[in-house]
C-alpha cells in the first residue's frame, strides 16, 4: 500500500510497482520498487519506527513497515533495508535465509 499511495501522491499518471525475487546463494532476496515519490532523507532514519507515518488520518497507521520489519529481520533472520530517492522512487529489498534455523 506505500508504495500505491507514494505513486499516488507524485502525480503520475502511470505508476509502475516492480516486485522481483531470486535465490542469492543462501538467500532469497526480494524488491520491490516504485516510481512514486520517493522517502525524504530527514525521515528515513524513522520509518521503520512503530506508529510513525506522514499519511493523513485514516490513510496509514504507522505500522506496516515496523511490523514487516520485525517480522523480517527479528523473527526470520533476514534483512530489510531501501533505497529511495526523492520524486524518483523507492526500492525494498528483503533477503531471508533459504533454511530456517530452528536450533
Amino acid at each position: 500500500m506505500n508504495a500505491i499511495h507514494a505513486i499516488q501522491d507524485s502525480g503520475e499518471e502511470k505508476g509502475q510497482i516492480v516486485i522481483a525475487s531470486r535465490q542469492a546463494g543462501e538467500l532469497i532476496e526480494m524488491s520491490i520498487t516504485d516510481n512514486g515519490t520517493g522517502i525524504p532523507k530527514e525521515i528515513q532514519s524513522k520509518i521503520f519506527d512503530p506508529f510513525f507515518t506522514t499519511k493523513d488520518i485514516g490513510r496509514g497507521t504507522g505500522q506496516g513497515l515496523a511490523i514487516a520489519y520485525t517480522v523480517i529481520v527479528k523473527k526470520h533472520g533476514g534483512t530489510l533495508e531501501f533505497e529511495s530517492e526523492t520524486g524518483k522512487g523507492t526500492t525494498f529489498t528483503i533477503r531471508l535465509p533459504r533454511r530456517a534455523n530452528y536450533d
